[in-house]
């Protein structure tokens, strides 16, 4: 009986260890490498692009042609950007973050949604992909929370922290 009992616990064992084996263990094996193509030694290699995100525009990246116009004023500046900020809050469930230009870049379609709501005239971008204020002095951004954004420009002295600083709170 006790022989019976140890084959029995065996075979269950050696059932066990197979069927794990044959079904493959979970998370326990490395991928196959991807196949290689074969290529002439001729021909120049594929290299395909990744695939880019689609952008979708905002009909209010219309209105970002006035950024900056002579014909407006900085507070009209600044009401435009609260005007893109409170459309990519309502879309994206919150402000976007980060500095500057991460946000600039965010407010231009590099996020979730690929949704631009910012296109910005070529004197409001700096080289560096920041948005600037109408005397060419980027910004500051500052979330106070996530529905909430203050906006900063440094006004004509370009520097931050003066009587002539304008800010709009959103």
């Amino acid at each position: 009986m006790r022989n019976s009992l140890l084959t029995l616990a065996i075979l269950i064992l050696v059932a066990a260890i197979a069927t794990y084996f044959w079904r493959g263990a979970p998370h326990t094996h490395a991928p196959s490498p991807p196949k290689k193509q074969a290529t002439s030694l001729n021909s120049p290699p594929q290299n395909k692009p990744a695939p880019q995100k689609t952008v979708t525009r905002h009909p209010i990246t219309r209105t970002c042609e006035h950024l900056n116009a002579p014909s407006h004023s900085v507070d009209q500046d600044l009401a435009l950007l609260q005007s893109l900020l409170r459309v990519h809050r309502k879309a994206l469930d919150g402000n976007p973050t980060g500095f500057n230009d991460e946000i600039t870049s965010q407010l231009m379609g590099k996020n979730q949604l690929g949704l631009a709501t910012l296109a910005p005239p070529a004197n409001a971008l700096s080289a560096n992909g920041e948005l600037l204020d109408r005397w060419g002095t980027p910004y500051r951004f500052h979330a106070l929370s996530k529905k909430q954004m203050e906006v900063i420009s440094a006004g004509p002295d370009k520097r931050f922290f003066t009587q002539d600083d304008t800010r709009l709170l959103e």
